[in-house]
């Protein structure tokens, strides 16, 4: 559920009919394009001028966070069918997409990953350890290199 405290809008400053033009304007985003209304039909409806609903929706912080939390809010209620398509993504087309956003929303896979080398060897060597030896593999072959320019 969307978080009040979250969107940071005060309904106490809201003018009036700003809670009925945001859900307008909520409902107009989410609604089928073929049907959706016009922002002038919406001031119409609200007997107010375009201008005025234009100004609320681009410089009114309250009113454009009273907005977003409407939408979200809007979005939550459709998330059962969100969930619904992923697992037919799974189920039907074998996503793996849709595999990765399941097993993320159920917390069983994070953007962290651990990798861990083993290259065979039984005795644990240390960083050091491991680098003097690769030194002296270089230095033999380099060695052996060198021996084999004179033999030319």
């Amino acid at each position: 559920m969307a978080n009040r405290n979250h969107y940071n809008f005060d309904e106490s400053k809201f003018k009036p009919k700003q809670r009925e033009a945001a859900m307008l304007l909520v409902e107009r985003e989410f609604a089928d394009p073929k049907e959706r209304k016009t922002k002038g039909e919406i001031a119409d409806e609200l007997k107010m001028t375009r201008q005025g609903l234009h100004k609320w929706e681009t410089r009114d912080d309250n009113f454009i966070a009273y907005k977003n939390y409407l939408a979200n809010k809007m979005m939550t209620s459709s998330l059962p069918m969100v969930f619904a398509r992923i697992l037919e993504g799974i189920d039907k087309e074998k996503n793996t997409k849709m595999t990765e956003l399941y097993l993320k929303r159920l917390g069983e896979l994070d953007t962290k990953s651990e990798l861990t080398l083993k290259d065979g060897r039984d005795g644990e060597q240390t960083l050091d350890e491991r680098r003097a030896a690769l030194l002296a593999r270089l230095g033999e072959e380099a060695e052996g290199d060198a021996e084999g320019d004179d033999e030319e």
